[in-house]
């Protein structure tokens, strides 16, 4: 439904927003949208843009599929080369998040906000731990490839086998007006005026 709805009116302007509800202006009418089971949203009145609608995208990839820890153990050698480690973790946390990494402000949905980068010191003796926490499995993967080139040493915990979605929930699904977004599992349109 949602995705006809936004093929059908591409483009739209926030009228007003609460907390389970938003109203769209379009070129032809008004439309009340109503979502149930929002996890993270950012919605500014008066804001005009593109509409779409997408069951699959990064800014989804937090919220849906296997999740990970990403940990590094304590060595009894120092890390020499700590800043160009976090240089190389924050350029492929930007390269796997894309374009949407400055796109969407830090919560706790999206998960290339959650590198501890205060555990990447020069001395892993001390501080080691989590290097990054709860983020998709391939990303975690490719930090742990990073790291391994810089000479430390890292395990991740894997994914529980229930963490990807609880049986009998809805998948959350994305709707996008122009910059801003709202991650959520249902909603329903109705058209006002």
């Amino acid at each position: 439904m949602m995705t006809q709805f936004a093929q059908l009116y591409p483009s739209g302007l926030i009228r007003y927003t609460q907390s389970t509800y938003l109203e769209l202006v379009t070129d032809t009418e008004v439309h009340r949208i109503d979502f149930r089971g929002k996890i993270s949203a950012y919605l500014r009145r008066g804001s005009r843009g593109r509409v779409s609608f997408h069951h699959e995208h990064p800014l989804l990839s937090g919220v849906q599929g296997p999740a990970a820890t990403l940990m590094a153990r304590a060595t009894p050698r120092y890390l020499t080369d700590a800043p160009a480690l976090l240089t190389a973790i924050r350029q492929e946390i930007r390269a796997q998040a894309g374009e949407w990494y400055d796109f969407a402000p830090p919560t706790w949905a999206m998960w290339w906000w959650r590198l501890q980068a205060c555990n990447l010191v020069p001395d892993l003796t001390r501080t080691g731990g989590i290097i990054l926490n709860s983020a998709p499995v391939g990303a975690v993967r490719a930090i742990a490839d990073i790291c391994a080139r810089h000479g430390v040493e890292t395990y991740f915990k894997p994914p529980a086998a229930h963490s990807s979605s609880i049986p009998g929930t809805d998948p959350y699904q994305l709707l996008l007006i122009g910059r801003n977004y709202l991650i959520a599992q249902k909603f329903f349109v109705s058209t006002l005026c």
